[in-house]
C-alpha cells in the first residue's frame, strides 16, 4: 500500500512466470525514493513522469502532496472482486458510506447498479475520477448522471491507483474538492496475459464473483501497443442467502424485552413485520366494506387462514382491531435483491508511436469499451384501494344493500363475490396481494472513451507539449415491470367468455363465488361479441389462492406487469486539451518548472422517459418530462514548483507549489482557484508539509436542467395560515401577510384559514439561478523517515480541513417561509418564485380564497458543509528468517462531519452518527493494518485486518402500547481479517489463494425507528462492511511470450 512518505508507483508489466523477472525489484529501500509495501524500492519507468495532484513531469515521485498508491499487487494480494471494490474500500474513502450495486430502491447518483466513489464523506460529486490522468465522464441511467461509474473500469490492467486526498480544482477544475482517484493503466505487457478470478461466498448462498481477462501487448524502439477484454460476472446476492438476513424485526424493547407483531395465534415475534417497521409488505388480507352495519376500512381475511388453508366458503375473519392476527408477510420477498447481479464486458486498447518529426513527437491514443447489464428483483404489493376512483368500471361490490342487489345502485359486481360473504352483508373487499414472484428491473449501460493527441519536445530547453482530444458516449437504456393503468382497468372488468376465446386469457369461477363454473375473459377482449385478439386474463382475487398466496397465472402476470421503457439516457463529453511544462530557470534546490495549459469541455445530457411514463400511463407514476441540457468550459491554468533550497543544514529540501485556474462556465460565468504546497525537511528525516488552497464544484447538468416535477403541499404549509393568530401585529410576518391578502380578502385577511386545499410545488432546474459551490481546503502534517542503518520505519500524520459553501439543493415549502420573513417582502428573490395568490373566483371552496396556488422549488446555492480529520500512515519492513517482512497501518480519525442544510439552520456535527449516501455522518475512526512475509523462494503471505469504529444515531421517540420504546442505533465497531499466499508456479503462472472475512465478521444491526436507515435485513446498510461474509478466492495470472 502506500508511502507515507512519498508518492509510489510500479512499473512492472503482469506477471512474467520466469523467476529471474520476480526478483527485479529485490532492493534495499532509499529513503529518497518510492516504496511498496514490501518495502522494496520502486524504481521510474523511462523517462520523467506526472504524480496525481500536479502537471509537472519528474524524475522521482517525491512531491508536497499525500498521495497513496494501491498496485495491481496489492489488490490480488487482498483478493478485491474489481477495481470499484478496490475503491470504494475503508482505506480510501475514510469509512464514508458508498453508492453501489446495493443501494436498491433509492434515488441515487448515476441510477441503479452503479458504483461510484467519495472522499471525506463529500460524496462523489466532490471527487474526480480521472482514468490515466484525464477526467472519466459520467455513466449510467436516469437523469441524474452526475459522477463516474466505477463498473465501467477495467480491472486486470490496472497498474495502480493514486488517491490525492486534498483538493485540486487548480490542477484539474471542478469536482475536484475532497480529491481525485487516478487509474493508471498497464502500457508494459511484453506478450499474452490471462487472468482469472473466482471468489465464493463460504455462508451465503449466492455472492459470487467471477472475472476473466486477456491483455496481449508488445513494446518496441518506438512505441507500444496493448489491446485487452475483460468479463466480469458478480451474480449478486438476495436477502434470503443468508440466515441472517432472512428475518427482519422492527427490534424494538419494552422495558427491556423486544417486543412486536407476533405470528398469527402465537406469541412468537414474525419476521418481516409492517405494523410499524420491520420491512415487511401486508397481504393475505383486505379491506372490507358493510354498508347496511356502516362500517367502512374493516379488515377481513379468509376462513381457515389459521391452518394455512384459506377458503371463501365460510364467512370473513375479522382482523380489524389486531396486526397479530393478520397474515403473515410473503416468504417471496427472501427473493428481494439487496446485491444486484452485475455483469461487465470491458475492452481496452492503447499505443502509442514515435514519428521522429515535430520534437520527437509521439502520436498515442487510447480506447475503452464497456458494456454493463444489471438487474434487480423485487416483491411488489397489488391492491385496488384506489380503483373505485380511478377506474369507473372496476367490479369490486357484490351483494345487496336493504334487499336490493348493489347493481341496482349503478355499482360494478363482479361474477367472482363469495356467496357467504354477500349473505353476511359484505358489499366489497380490496385485499392486498403480493404476487408470489418478483419484479424485475434491467439495467443496460454502453460506455466508450477515446482519446488520442501527440506529445514531444517544443525544441526550447526540456518544454514539451500535449495535444489531446477526448471523447466520451454513455448510452444507458432502463426497463421494468410495473402496471399500465389500462391493463389494471382491464382485468377488473369480466364477461362471459364466447367461444374462441384462448385458455390463457379465461378465468373460470370457483366453488363458493356467484359465477361458479362459468367462463369469464375481459370485457377489452371483445367485440361485437367475440374474441378480438386480446391478451388481457381477467383476475379473481377472491380466489383465495390469489389473494391469499398471490398466485397469477402467466397470462394475468404478463399482462399485467409489463415490461416498461422507464428512460433512455445519453450522455455526451468531449474534451480538448492543450498543456505545455518545462524548467524556467535554475534555483538552490534544482530547475523551477512550470506547466500551463488550457482545456475546452463540452457535456450533453439527454434523457427521455419511456413512451407510456411520459404519457403518464404508468399506475403509481406521475408524467415524466425529458431532461436535456448542456454546458461548456473554457480554462486556462498554471503550475510553478520552486524547490529553493537542497541539500543545506537545517533545510534538507524546501520546496513550495503554487497553481492557478481561471475558468468560464457558459452556463454560470467566471471562477478563480488557487493552490498552494509545500514542503520543508530541515534534516532528511523529518520532514514537514502543508497545503491550502480553492476549490470548486460547478452545477451538474441534472441540477441544472431536471425536468419539471410536480407534487403537492398542504394548506397549512402557507406561513400566512391562521397569521392573525399566531404574529402580532408589526411583526415581519404579519404584516407581510396582511399585505399580500388584504387585496383579495379585504379586512377579513387578518382571520385567514384555508380549510384544507393544496399548494402545487414544481421542482425544476436551476439554471440560470446556480452558481459554482465553492471550498477552502487546507492541510498540514510531517513524516518520520527513520535512518535505515537503524531501522525501516516511516511515519506520517496529516490533518486536513475541508469547508463547502453554497452546496446545491432545494428548499421545498421553506421558499414560502424565507419570503414571508423578509424584510424586503415583496421584493426578497425567494418571493419571485412564488405564484399570485388566489381569488374567489379561481378556488372551489370560498373559504380557499387568498391561499398560494403553486410555486417554483429550484436547486438553489444553499448548504455548507465543513469535514476535517486527521491520516495516519506507518510502514515498518526488515529482512527476517531469510525472507522479507513489512506492515503498513493506516488510519483516519474523523474529527469533524458537520452540515447545514439551509440557510440560517447553523451547522450540525453528524460525525459518529450513522450515515449514507445523501445523508453526511459515519464512523469516527476507521483503520487498516497490511502485514505481509515474503520467503527466499518468492512465496508471499499476506495477513489483513480492517476496522470501522462504532457510530450512532439518536432514535426516535416511540411509544407502544402506552409505554416508551427503546431503538437501538448504535453500529458496534467492526473488525475484519483476511489472508492470503502467492507463489509462483512456473507451469501455471502466479496463483494467489486467500480468504476474506476469515471470522465471519457481521454487520451492525440497528433498529427500524422509521428514520429512513437503510437496512438489509436487520443490518445497517451502506456502511463499509462486508455483507456477503466469509469467502475464498482464487487469483490465476499467466503471461506467455510467443514474441
Amino acid at each position: 500500500m502506500a508511502s507515507p512518505a512519498h508518492a509510489q508507483v510500479t512499473t512492472a508489466a503482469p506477471v512474467d512466470t520466469t523467476p529471474q523477472k520476480t526478483q527485479e525489484s529485490e532492493q534495499s529501500r532509499s529513503t529518497a525514493g518510492a516504496t511498496n509495501a514490501q518495502g522494496q524500492t520502486v524504481k521510474p519507468g523511462n523517462g520523467d513522469i506526472i504524480v496525481t495532484g500536479s502537471r509537472i513531469r519528474r524524475n522521482n515521485f517525491s512531491t508536497p502532496q499525500n498521495v497513496d498508491i494501491i498496485t495491481r499487487d496489492d489488490q490480488i494480494l487482498a483478493g478485491t472482486r474489481s477495481t470499484a471494490d478496490t475503491l470504494q474500500s475503508a482505506t480510501v474513502t475514510s469509512g464514508t458510506s458508498q453508492i453501489n450495486g446495493s443501494f436498491l430502491g433509492y434515488l441515487s447518483d448515476n441510477g441503479q447498479a452503479a458504483s461510484t466513489v467519495g472522499l471525506r464523506g463529500l460524496g462523489s460529486t466532490r471527487t474526480l475520477v480521472l482514468l490515466n490522468g484525464r477526467r472519466l465522464a459520467p455513466a449510467g441511467v436516469g437523469p441524474q448522471l452526475v459522477a463516474a461509474d466505477l463498473n465501467v473500469l477495467p480491472t486486470s490492467i490496472v497498474q495502480r491507483v493514486e488517491v490525492l486526498r486534498e483538493g485540486a480544482s487548480s490542477i484539474y477544475g471542478s469536482d475536484a474538492i475532497a480529491g481525485v482517484i487516478n487509474i493508471i493503466t498497464d502500457t508494459s505487457i511484453n506478450g499474452i496475459t490471462v487472468d482469472a478470478y473466482v471468489d465464493q461466498p463460504l455462508y451465503a448462498k449466492e455472492g459470487q464473483t467471477l472475472r476473466g481477462s486477456i491483455a496481449a501487448g508488445r513494446t518496441f524502439s518506438r512505441g507500444h501497443i496493448l489491446a485487452a477484454f475483460e468479463v466480469r460476472d458478480d451474480r449478486g446476492m438476495r436477502l434470503g442467502d443468508r440466515p441472517d438476513t432472512s428475518c427482519p424485526r422492527e427490534l424494538a424493547y419494552v422495558n427491556g424485552v423486544e417486543v412486536g407483531q407476533t405470528v398469527p395465534g402465537g406469541t412468537e415475534l414474525r419476521c418481516f413485520p409492517f405494523q410499524r417497521g420491520g420491512g415487511g409488505t401486508a397481504r393475505g388480507y383486505g379491506v372490507y366494506q358493510n354498508w347496511m352495519a356502516g362500517q367502512f376500512n374493516g379488515r377481513g381475511t379468509f376462513g381457515g387462514y389459521l391452518t394455512n388453508n384459506p377458503n371463501i366458503t365460510d364467512p370473513l375473519v375479522d382482523v380489524t382491531s389486531s396486526f397479530n392476527a393478520r397474515p403473515l408477510a410473503s416468504p417471496i420477498e427472501l427473493q428481494n435483491t439487496v446485491f444486484s447481479p452485475i455483469r461487465t464486458y470491458t475492452a481496452y486498447a492503447n499505443g502509442a508511436y514515435e514519428i521522429e518529426a515535430l520534437g520527437d513527437a509521439e502520436l498515442y491514443g487510447e480506447g475503452l469499451f464497456t458494456r454493463r447489464k444489471s438487474w434487480q428483483d423485487s416483491s411488489t404489493q397489488l391492491n385496488f384501494q384506489r380503483a373505485p376512483n380511478r377506474f369507473s368500471g372496476a367490479q369490486l361490490y357484490g351483494g345487496s344493500y336493504a334487499g336490493t342487489p348493489v347493481e341496482a345502485y349503478g355499482y360494478p359486481v363482479s361474477p367472482f363475490f363469495p356467496t357467504a360473504w354477500a349473505a353476511a352483508g359484505i358489499n366489497y373487499f380490496g385485499p392486498f396481494i403480493v404476487p408470489d414472484r418478483t419484479l424485475r428491473d434491467k439495467q443496460r449501460v454502453d460506455f466508450w472513451r477515446a482519446n488520442g493527441g501527440l506529445r514531444g519536445h517544443l525544441g526550447i530547453g526540456d518544454w514539451r507539449y500535449d495535444a489531446n482530444v477526448q471523447l466520451s458516449r454513455t448510452k444507458g437504456v432502463y426497463n421494468l415491470q410495473t402496471i399500465i393503468a389500462d391493463h389494471l382497468a382491464n382485468v377488473l372488468v369480466a364477461v362471459p367468455a364466447p367461444a374462441g376465446t384462448p385458455s390463457q386469457y379465461i378465468t373460470v369461477g370457483i366453488p363458493g363465488q356467484t359465477g361458479a363454473g362459468n367462463s369469464y375473459t375481459c370485457a377489452s377482449n371483445i367485440t361485437g361479441g367475440a374474441y378480438n385478439g386480446g391478451t388481457c386474463a381477467p383476475i379473481n382475487f377472491y380466489d383465495p389462492n390469489v389473494a391469499y398466496n398471490g398466485y397469477l397465472p402467466d397470462a394475468l402476470f404478463n399482462y399485467l406487469y409489463s415490461d416498461i421503457n422507464y428512460t433512455t439516457t445519453k450522455y455526451r463529453q468531449d474534451t480538448f486539451s492543450l498543456a505545455l511544462d518545462g524548467s524556467v530557470l535554475k534555483l538552490p534546490g534544482g530547475d523551477l518548472k512550470a506547466a500551463v495549459g488550457i482545456e475546452r469541455r463540452h457535456d450533453h445530457l439527454n434523457d427521455q422517459p419511456g413512451a407510456e411514463r411520459a404519457a403518464g400511463e404508468l399506475l403509481n407514476y406521475g408524467t415524466a418530462s425529458p431532461t436535456i441540457g448542456s454546458d461548456d468550459v473554457t480554462e486556462a491554468y498554471a503550475e510553478l514548483d520552486a524547490p529553493i533550497l537542497k541539500d543545506l543544514p537545517f533545510a534538507n529540501l524546501l520546496e513550495i507549489d503554487g497553481s492557478g485556474r481561471y475558468t468560464h462556465y457558459k452556463s454560470y460565468g467566471s471562477d478563480f482557484t488557487y493552490h498552494v504546497k509545500g514542503e520543508w525537511a530541515p534534516i532528511r528525516e523529518i520532514r514537514f508539509r502543508g497545503n491550502y488552497g480553492t476549490n470548486f464544484r460547478a452545477p451538474n447538468l441534472y441540477e441544472q436542467y431536471v425536468a419539471d416535477e410536480v407534487g403537492f403541499y398542504g394548506a397549512a404549509a402557507d406561513p400566512c395560515a391562521e397569521f392573525g393568530t399566531r404574529y402580532s401585529p408589526g411583526d415581519t410576518v404579519y404584516q407581510n401577510c396582511l399585505a399580500a391578502l388584504t387585496p383579495i380578502l379585504g379586512a377579513g385577511a387578518v382571520n385567514f384559514a384555508p380549510p384544507g386545499g393544496s399548494i402545487a410545488v414544481t421542482t425544476t432546474g436551476g439554471h440560470g439561478l446556480l452558481k459554482a459551490e465553492k471550498a477552502k481546503t487546507y492541510g498540514f502534517g510531517g513524516v518520520l523517515t527513520v535512518p535505515p542503518h537503524i531501522a525501516d520505519f516511516s511515519l506520517a500524520v496529516d490533518y486536513w480541513h475541508v469547508k463547502v459553501r453554497g452546496e446545491v439543493g432545494t428548499l421545498g415549502n421553506l421558499i414560502l417561509n424565507f419570503c414571508y420573513e423578509a424584510t424586503d417582502f415583496p421584493n426578497n428573490p425567494y418571493c419571485a418564485l412564488i405564484g399570485p395568490r388566489l381569488t374567489s373566483s379561481q378556488v372551489p371552496v370560498p373559504g380557499q380564497a387568498g391561499m398560494i396556488g403553486s410555486f417554483q422549488n429550484p436547486y438553489l446555492n444553499i448548504s455548507q458543509q465543513v469535514a476535517s480529520g486527521i491520516d495516519f500512515d506507518a510502514r515498518y519492513a526488515a529482512r527476517v528468517f531469510g525472507g522479507q517482512f513489512s506492515t503498513q497501518f493506516q488510519a483516519t480519525r474523523n474529527l469533524h462531519q458537520k452540515l447545514e442544510y439551509f440557510p440560517g439552520q447553523g451547522l450540525t456535527e453528524y460525525n459518529g452518527t450513522l450515515g449514507y449516501p445523501g445523508q453526511n455522518g459515519g464512523p469516527k475512526w476507521v483503520a487498516t493494518l497490511d502485514t505481509r512475509f515474503k520467503t527466499s523462494d518468492n512465496i508471499m503471505f499476506r495477513w489483513g485486518v480492517k476496522y470501522v469504529g462504532p457510530s450512532e444515531s439518536e432514535p426516535n421517540n416511540i411509544t407502544i402500547g402506552g409505554q416508551p420504546a427503546t431503538f437501538d442505533l448504535k453500529a458496534e465497531r467492526y473488525w475484519e481479517h483476511g489472508a492470503s499466499v502467492q507463489i509462483l508456479w512456473k507451469e501455471i503462472g502466479q496463483i494467489t489463494v486467500g480468504m476474506n472475512n476469515i471470522f465471519n465478521a457481521k454487520p451492525p444491526t440497528i433498529s427500524d425507528d422509521r428514520s429512513g436507515f437503510p437496512r438489509i435485513g436487520n443490518f445497517f446498510a451502506n456502511g463499509p462492511y462486508d455483507y456477503r461474509g466469509r469467502s475464498l478466492f482464487v487469483n490465476i495470472t499467466r503471461t506467455f511470450k510467443p514474441w
